[in-house]
């Protein structure tokens, strides 16, 4: 753009009004500017209702042309000028003109490289319908050569790949790949709705091994998804070869279902001596309670979450002790209630007889350490105290003490 704006734009009041207003360029300066300058004073420097020259769209325009050798500085001459010019062979100028070819098509073969999205993006091969080339060349990067994916459009009206394009714009500078035009970043525009519509309507064949079914273009990233949901759960179910059936893990006995989980406990111990400092109970009940409420199972959730928080819903073994004892219930007609009331409710609201055990047992004298410790220094040693009123060594009846 520097140069075109230069040579269209520029106002020299030196001279005179065709350097202005110039009446012969190419319909692609026409266009370019058009769409530029869609405003007012756009017709300013190409007047909309006056006649114009139109001079057919070749590398040697006077305005644009100057897109196709660039700005950069002019190299210096490999030889000097001298004032015999020397005639070059015929069989050199083949030479150097294939060298040109070659360095044209390294160009093309760079982009490529450049772009680098074998992995990402679709090849045309893909295609379920034998589709012209012509059709299949507008559906087509122009950097990668595969099915536009994100397309966007450029000022020339090329279509590329927006990763393609980005990529190439900066590690080749700012203009268009296919025609060398000044472009931008910010002048990429997404196409209209209904080449996009189209490009989504495409049938394509999916590559995965095994898999022939055609789907349209707009739904492959959701067919490829399936596919990959099904890859994820294969990873992990067991290929019974034969005998018996695997039974449920619940249905097993506590040593098979050790046995049956011992990889994953050891994961889980890894895990949790890494990031939680050996915690593997935390671990695992949080698993547990990511589990319910994937399975929106949130009421269960809920209390897991109060009991790993220490505010369980379930009463304490000694409150459930002094209820047992004030209530005159029997170990055994304690675990019926205990029972019914953990069927009919779901929840743990009392404790087991085991935890009433151990509370009673922690309540008992004798269960605590205790060592009798010599008397301080200064505390005598008589061991005649009074109970009452804390009088010590006085000798009084009972019948003296006020009532």
């Amino acid at each position: 753009w520097p140069d075109l704006l230069a040579k269209v734009i520029k106002i020299d009041v030196r001279g005179d009004i065709d350097t202005i207003h110039p009446t012969n360029f190419c319909h692609s300066c026409w266009n370019a500017v058009q769409r530029k300058f869609s405003s007012s004073p756009c017709e300013e420097y190409f007047p909309r209702n006056d006649t114009l020259e139109w001079d057919a769209s070749k590398p040697s325009c006077e305005v644009c042309g100057t897109s196709f050798r660039g700005i950069k500085r002019k190299k210096q001459a490999l030889y000097p000028q001298m004032s015999k010019k020397f005639r070059i062979p015929a069989g050199y100028a083949t030479k150097i003109r294939r060298v040109r070819n070659t360095k044209r098509v390294n160009n093309k073969a760079l982009m490529k490289k450049i772009a680098n999205c074998n992995k990402i993006h679709l090849s045309t091969k893909i295609l379920a319908l034998d589709y012209p080339m012509d059709f299949v060349k507008s559906i087509s990067c122009q950097v990668c050569e595969h099915i536009l994916a994100d397309p966007v459009e450029t000022t020339c009206r090329h279509l590329f790949c927006r990763v393609c394009i980005l990529k190439c714009l900066k590690v080749m500078g700012s203009y268009c790949p296919a025609c060398r035009y000044p472009c931008f970043p910010t002048d990429l525009v997404s196409p209209v709705k209904s080449f996009l519509s189209i490009l989504n309507s495409l049938a394509v064949r999916c590559p995965v091994k095994g898999c022939h079914e055609e789907v349209l273009l707009g739904k492959y990233c959701h067919h490829l998804s399936i596919h990959k949901e099904v890859e994820d759960k294969e990873g992990y179910v067991y290929v019974n070869k034969g005998g018996r059936p695997r039974q449920h893990l619940l249905s097993l006995t506590r040593r098979a279902q050790k046995h049956r989980l011992r990889e994953l406990k050891l994961q889980v111990k890894a895990f949790a001596e890494k990031e939680e400092g050996g915690d593997v109970k935390s671990v695992c009940l949080t698993l547990f309670l990511l589990a319910l409420r994937a399975r929106n199972e949130h009421r269960q959730a809920d209390e897991l979450e109060a009991m790993m928080q220490g505010k369980g819903a379930g009463l304490h073994p000694a409150v459930c002790l002094a209820i047992r004892v004030n209530t005159f219930l029997s170990c055994s007609q304690y675990h019926k209630m205990y029972r019914t009331v953990k069927a009919i409710t779901g929840r743990q609201i009392f404790q087991p007889l085991h935890a009433l055990r151990t509370a009673e047992k922690s309540l008992l004298p004798g269960y605590h350490p205790f060592e009798w410790k010599p008397p301080l220094k200064n505390v005598s040693s008589n061991t005649e105290v009074g109970i009452i009123d804390g009088l010590s060594g006085i000798q009084r009846l009972v019948d003296d003490y006020p009532v």
